[in-house]
């Protein structure tokens, strides 16, 4: 396969060659090939990850010369071989020595150790499909001790490679960003939100239990539980016509404090030509009326338009009928058609009968 064909150029550029040019006794001149980014080389086998790939690379990045005495002390091989862990089988015995943590103090403060080539060995193993631990030794023992089990039955639980720490990084942000949203308010339930929790947050717990990895289930559960907050918090608030009456009164007061401020503006603007108390009613129902069309069109925005409709047509048919009064009673009501008026009055409304009485009465 060509990838055994690999020949490290620099820390980070790989070539790959192609064919080679030689001379007339078989010696070879010159090496036609490519070059591509060290990080790039994991994903030439077949365009996928290999994890035998990815440790020989990193190898030749940060372990070139081979294995160091910290590296053997961290695998116990070597002249540490005499410290390899007990009852733990060889695919796990990276549950002594290299935590990230307390075995690089230990590192650190051995004067025969090298804390950079404690770290540079990690960068070798964490690509690997064992990765590393994420609990110090003792921690693991004794929770191994608890559940009754060995170490080596655990392990797969307390470590996580590269892609195993990729894909918790990714799963704790969106987490993140879930809570966040429930803590600000600013969650809110729906089909879109559904997905985001528990379709997500199954996905996780799936990926979590299928590659023992603890952090994918538990931000997984955390999303679901997200959802599940916000969902109960949608379902037991007060609803009026399907809509949250907190939703409602929210729309309404945005509707009345643009009203309000278009208001005082008005106020302003014409403080001098019209007294205040004769702009309060009006001013008033311009504001009432704001709020209610800004409320109904959380419902449903054909309702505000209609109730808008409406009530510009009660105004205009009350406008109307004012007008109409006032040029009837500005009408010079005299002769043969006040008499016609008088007797439609008395012939509908009073009767004559009752008439003549009155005028018997009054003579």
């Amino acid at each position: 396969m060509f990838l055994d064909a690999l020949s490290k150029v620099g820390t980070s550029t790989i070539s790959i060659p192609i064919s080679v040019m030689q001379d007339g006794a078989g010696n070879i001149v010159s090496t036609i090939g490519v070059g591509i980014p060290g990080a790039a080389v994991p994903y030439l086998d077949r365009l996928g990850y290999s994890y035998d790939v990815a440790e020989k690379l990193s190898k030749t990045i940060f372990e070139d010369a081979g294995k160091t005495l910290t590296g053997h002390w961290m695998d116990a091989t070597g002249p540490f071989k005499s410290l390899y862990p007990e009852g733990v089988s060889v695919g796990w015995h990276r549950i002594q020595g290299h935590h990230f943590l307390t075995d690089g103090i230990r590192a650190f403060e051995n004067s025969n150790l090298s804390a950079v080539d404690f770290y540079k060995h990690l960068a070798t193993d964490v690509v690997t499909k064992n990765g590393l631990p994420i609990l110090p030794e003792s921690f693991v023992r004794s929770l191994a001790s608890t559940l009754e089990v060995t170490p080596s039955q655990i392990m797969p639980w307390m470590s996580m490679n590269i892609l195993d720490i990729g894909a918790s990084v990714l799963a704790v942000t969106h987490t993140v960003s879930n809570i966040t949203s429930i803590i600000y308010g600013t969650a809110e339930w729906g089909l879109g939100y559904a997905a985001n929790t528990f379709g997500v947050g199954s996905l996780e717990v799936a990926a979590g239990v299928a590659t023992h990895n603890p952090i994918l289930i538990g931000s997984g559960a955390v999303d679901i539980a997200c959802g599940s907050v916000t969902a109960y918090n949608h379902y037991t608030q007060p609803l009026f016509c399907g809509v949250p009456v907190g939703d409602i009164l929210s729309s309404s007061l945005v509707g009345v404090s643009f009203a309000t401020v278009l208001a005082g503006v008005e106020t302003l603007l014409t403080r001098k030509n019209k007294k205040m108390t004769a702009q309060i009613p009006m001013l008033a129902e311009r504001i009432g009326t704001a709020g209610l069309l800004s409320g109904l069109s959380a419902i449903a925005a054909p309702l505000s338009i209609t109730t808008g409709l409406g009530i510009m047509g009660y105004k205009l048919a009350k406008v109307t009928g004012e007008n109409a009064n006032t040029y009837i009673q500005a009408m010079p009501i005299t002769g043969q058609l006040s008499k016609q008026i008088d007797e439609f009055i008395v012939e509908n409304y009073i009767g004559t009968e009752h008439m003549n009485k009155i005028r018997k009465y009054l003579e």
